[in-house]
Parts: structure tokens; sequence; C-alpha cells
């Protein structure tokens, strides 16, 4: 217990370190991001000791004067959930730390190095203590805490308006989060008397209020459909390490509420569990789709978040489904889906956004219609990227495919052991849709692999591109091992979350029995290995020594061809976009000039265009009456104090007449 306390304590304090360093090094940029860097490297060693420290033997701690919220003192626990999510937290701090040196000096002119080292500061350790928060109000004071400095980290750029549009509607999203989760704890307290989560149960009809609106604000703070909305606006606005952290580690933090929350509260709700599956499977098809006609490469990550996080309440709500069935192993099966796709997302999406962060930082654009043949200049940021994006499309025997395929398992198990028929239509859909999802989320990385990496440069930029830092490139091949890793030795990793899973549901372990073969019954450690083998003995015995070979191509009599010839991140998505312009609302404008334009075409154009439906037709006519009804309730404020009084008279009445009637 000692050297769990001192451990906890030593990561404290190295997390409040960099407040101390940014002032004291605030007028060397350089320096403070290497000081900095380091320093957040440290903390992610530090992270990681304690969440293995207090893995078998958890720890809880309340704290005293002068570390109390007024009169109320803050109260931890970290256990084995919340040492999961420490963990992920863990790996994505060191790789970040690493990246920010060189990517950080790229763009200190953007930027406020010791404001940004400060929110920096404040988000992690914001993050670290919600993951670790065992009641409610210590839950809300930093998750608020965390809200706003991932906001501020989002205007970094703050002089450019679309920065400043994105970060008005991030705030406005996690204003309207924070506003239902406190209305649904408030309303928890009500009911419970306590603030404890620990003494919070959700499996009575009168808790079916409160658990709706935790739902709700955790969907909100996830990025789930209908409430994605600012995932596509906050990536591509934040510096590359800030969205990184945010779609990698704050997007579970939502999902670890609604483990930590109602999954542990014992939620048992057969309508919230069906919203909850209905929201995650259009979430998934929803986002994989948007992600497949996006051009800018952080906006593509960004979509492809909604489709992961949508996923991973699939599988939530396939939890609580059986759960409320009595079938333990699905149960179990599925909840362990879903924390291990929230650390093997949290793995690949970091990686990938790093990436981007990388190619952005060498040719100066994310745009994928300027992109090209970066394979060439940044091979091993190529090689990373391609790391992650077979492991998000679920390719084995990458990480992606393991979680993902514990999901399925779990929706085949509900195919023929549940009882109700529409049930089992219910998890056959899920099957459905997933299958969907996974063949669309190839093509979309197939697109942004091939337009990125391949072929020959679109502009003078990317054509002059080289291979970025070397604490850079060491940050992506730190993760892009950790995502070989744990999909190989996937069966090593999964009976520990288990029992994870079984304690979070408060399953006696004796009652059910569970085997590696049973929850992940394929063997993934030496087929992983073989074809890991075999991929290393073909690439060096046939490719890397082959000689390059340069061939004429059929022009058509054009003369020679040019970049324009190939492939198009446009006219690759064309197809599957045109199949689903019902929700895409897509077109393509083409126009042809010349005098023969039909035989010698001049001058092509070709505009395409994609409308966002929910944005169009829900949130801005929503905002449009909301400033329409603001200009009238303005004038109830006319400066008079006898009307102010009047008002509060009223108002006094009012709560009288509620407050004898009830």
């Amino acid at each position: 217990m000692f050297l769990d306390i001192k451990m906890a304590t030593l990561g404290s304090i190295l997390a409040f370190l960099p407040f101390v360093l940014t002032l004291t090094l605030a007028n060397r940029p350089r320096a403070c991001n290497v000081a900095l860097s380091a320093l957040t490297c440290l903390g992610g060693i530090a992270t990681a000791l304690v969440a293995i420290s207090c893995t078998q033997a958890p720890i809880a701690f309340q704290t005293s004067q002068p570390f109390l919220l007024g009169t109320f003192p803050m109260s931890f626990q970290v256990d084995a959930l919340s040492c999961a999510f420490l963990g992920l937290l863990s790996l994505i701090l060191i790789s970040i730390g690493l990246f920010s040196t060189g990517y950080l000096n790229h763009f200190q002119n953007k930027l406020n190095v010791s404001q940004y080292w400060i929110l920096f500061s404040l988000f992690v350790i914001s993050m670290c203590a919600v993951v670790t928060s065992a009641d409610a109000i210590t839950f809300l004071f930093f998750w608020e805490v965390m809200s706003l400095s991932s906001a501020a980290l989002v205007a970094c750029d703050h002089t450019h308006n679309a920065v400043q549009k994105s970060t008005f509607i991030y705030l406005g999203a996690t204003r309207i989060a924070t506003a239902i989760l406190a209305g649904g704890f408030l309303w928890m307290y009500s009911i419970s008397g306590a603030w404890n989560f620990s003494s919070w149960s959700f499996n009575t009809p009168q808790t079916f209020g409160p658990a709706f609106l935790i739902l709700i604000a955790f969907c909100i703070k996830a990025g789930i459909w209908p409430f994605h909305i600012w995932l596509p606006y906050a990536h591509p606005a934040a510096p590359a390490t800030v969205s990184a952290l945010m779609s990698g580690f704050m997007l579970k933090i939502a999902l670890y509420g609604i483990i930590r929350v109602l999954i542990a509260g014992g939620l048992n709700s057969e309508t919230l569990a069906n919203l909850a599956f209905g929201l995650g499977l259009i979430s998934a098809f929803w986002g994989v789709l948007f992600a497949l006609v996006q051009n800018d490469l952080k906006r593509l990550l960004a979509y492809s978040s909604v489709e992961n996080v949508g996923l991973i309440l699939m599988s939530l709500a396939v939890c609580l489904k059986a759960r409320a069935a009595n079938l333990p192993v699905i149960a179990v099966m599925a909840l362990s889906a879903a924390i291990f796709h929230c650390i093997n997302h949290g793995m690949f999406k970091t990686l990938l956004f790093i990436s981007a962060g990388s190619i952005d930082a060498q040719a100066h654009s994310r745009d994928l219609r300027k992109l090209g043949g970066l394979a060439k200049r940044m091979p091993w940021t190529a090689f990373c990227f391609f790391v992650g994006a077979f492991s998000i499309c679920s390719l084995p025997p990458f990480n992606g495919f393991a979680s993902k395929w514990m999901l399925y398992q779990s929706l085949f198990r509900s195919t023929w052991q549940t009882a109700s028929f529409i049930e089992k239509g219910t998890a056959f859909a899920g099957l459905c849709v997933l299958s969907a999802v996974g063949g669309l989320a190839i093509a979309v990385f197939t697109k942004a692999m091939g337009v990125a990496f391949l072929g020959q440069s679109r502009t003078k930029t990317t054509e002059h591109a080289k291979e970025s830092d070397p604490g850079m490139v060491a940050a992506q091949l730190i993760l892009g091992a950790a995502c070989i890793a744990l999909g190989i030795f996937a069966d090593k990793f999964i009976p520990w979350l288990s029992r994870t899973a079984l304690i979070t549901l408060k399953i006696d372990i004796s009652t059910v029995a569970l085997s590696t073969k049973e929850l992940f019954p394929l063997p993934t450690e030496t087929v992983g290995l073989l074809l890991f083998i075999f991929t290393l003995i073909g690439y060096f015995a046939i490719l890397h020594n082959s000689a390059v070979r340069k061939f004429d191509t059929w022009d058509c009599g054009f003369g020679p061809l040019s970049p324009r010839t190939q492939v198009s991140s446009e006219s690759f998505a064309q197809p599957l976009a045109r199949i689903f312009s019902p929700i895409l609302k897509y077109q393509a404008n083409v126009e042809i000039s010349g005098r023969d334009r039909r035989h010698f075409p001049e001058h092509v154009k070709v505009e395409t265009k994609m409308v966002s439906l929910l944005e169009t037709r829900v949130y801005l006519p929503t905002l449009a009456t909301i400033a329409a009804a603001s200009r009238y309730l303005v004038k109830l404020q006319a400066g008079s104090i006898h009307l102010y009084l009047l008002y509060l008279c009223l108002t006094l009445i009012v709560l009288l007449c509620v407050g004898t009637n009830l």
C-alpha cells in the first residue's frame, strides 16, 4: 500500500511540474518544448507505474485540507477498470512527449508555447483525475476542467475564423453535455442520497430518468450520432498532438463514464439498452460513410472516430442486453470487447493523428488533393500510417481485429442464445451493419493510403517533403509496435480483460467458467507470428532487393502523364458516394470546355459537393430559431430596476405556488 501511494504521489508531482518549468522557460520556446516534452514522457512512465501497481491491489483515498472542493473532500479510486485506461493514457503520453519536440518547432509561430503547455498539463491532469474519481462531485469538477482546457487547446491558432468557429461549436457541445450530466447526477443524488458511485444503483424504474440524462451526456462527449457534429470541426482545428490526445483518450473517458456509472451501477433498462444499441449502430455507419468523402486527412480521421465510438457503444449495449437476459458469458465478452477496443482505438487513432501531423509539418498540407508520393520521401511515416490503417480496418494480426472479433462473437452468440426473436433479429442486423462498416472502413483507408503516399507528388511542397525528426518517427514506431504486439499477443491480454469485466459487472467468477478460447476462439499468437514472419521474409527475399523498373505507359497521344491523371480523392470515393447519395447528398458537377470538347477537350473541371443533413436540416434551423427567440427575450432586459423587481416578485410567487403543491 505504501508503494502504491508513493508512486501515485510521484505521478502527481510529475504532472504538476510542467507549470513550474513553463513559467521558467517561457522566453525560450525550443528549450521549453524539449524540457516539457521530456517531462510528458516521464509523466507517462509514472502513470504506467501507478496503473501496474494498482492492477492487483486497488487503492482508494480522500483528500483533506486544503485540497477540498469547498467543504467537500475529493475521493479517488484506482482499480482494474481505471488501470486499463491509465495504461492507455501512459502510452499516449510517452508517444506524444517524443513527438512534441519536433512537431511544435514547426508551428511555434502559430501558438504560444507557454500557454500551450499550461493548458496541455491541465488537460492531462484533469483526464487522470476524471478516470480515478470515485464520486460525482469530483468527477464533475475535473470533467469541467478537462472540457475547458481542451477547448482552449483547440483554439491555439485562434487568429483564423475557421478555428474560432470550431472552438465555439466544441464549447457549445461541452456546455450542453456538462449541463445534462450535472442534471443526471443531481437527480441520482436526490434518489440515493449519496454522491459516491459505489452507492448508486440503476436497477429500479425511478432511476430511468437520471440514467437517460447521464447516457445522453456521455454520448454527446463521445461524439455519438447525432451529437457528433463537433468532432469534424474540433480535430482539424487543433494541433496534431491535441487531436491525438482528444481522439485517443478523451473520447474514451465518456465511454469509461458509461461503464463506471451505468454498467457498474447495474443499469437494468431494456429501453436504454436498445437506445444505446441503435445510436451505436447509426454512429458506426454514419461515421465511416462520411469519412469516405473527406479530403482533409484529419477530418477523415475525425469521422472515423465517430465510427469506432459507435462500435464501442454497440458493444456496451450488447453487454446491458445480455445481462438483462441472464446471459453472463455474452455480457462479459461484450464488455471485454468494449474495453479492449477502447484501448486499441486509442493506440491506432493516436498513431494516425500524429502521422497526419507529421505529414502536415513536412508537406505543409493535409489536403489529400495536394498530397501524393510521400512513401518515397517519408518512408517511416508511411510505414507507421499503414500499420495504423491496417489496425483500424481490423485486419489480422493487428490489434483492431482482436477487439472487433470479440464484438462479432458476442453478436453471434446473441443470435442463438437469446430467447426473443426480436433480440435475435437485432443481433443479426448488428452483424450485417458491422460487416458493411468493415468493408467501408477498408475503402476509406485504402483511399487515404493510396492517394497520400503512393503515385506522384501533386504539388511542389509535397515533392520537397522529407522524413520527420527522429523523435517524431520514434513516437510513431512505438505506437505501431504496440498495435502489432497487442494484436499478435491478444490472447495473453484477454484473461485480464475478462477479470476486469467480471469485477465491473459484479459477477461471481466461480459462477462463470470462462476460458481464453471461449472469449477469443482463435490461435492469435501462432497465426499472428507466422503471418508477420512470412511477411518479413517475403519483403526481404523478393521486394527489398528487386531492381526498379521503368516503362513508358500508353499516354493516348496526350504526351507524358502528369499527376492529374492519377486517381484522386474524389474519383476514388465517387462510386460509393453515388450509391449512398440519398444520405450524403453527394453531387459531382463536371464542366468541359474547348472548341471540340467532345473529342479534344481543352479544360475539364470537376467539383464535388456533399451536404450534411444533420447540420443543414437540424442544427442550423434550431440555432436560427434560438437566435430569433433571443431577439425577443432581450427586450425583457430594459434597464428598469422596477421591471427587474417585478420579475423577482413574480418568480417568488411561482416558486411558492410550486412548493405548496409539492
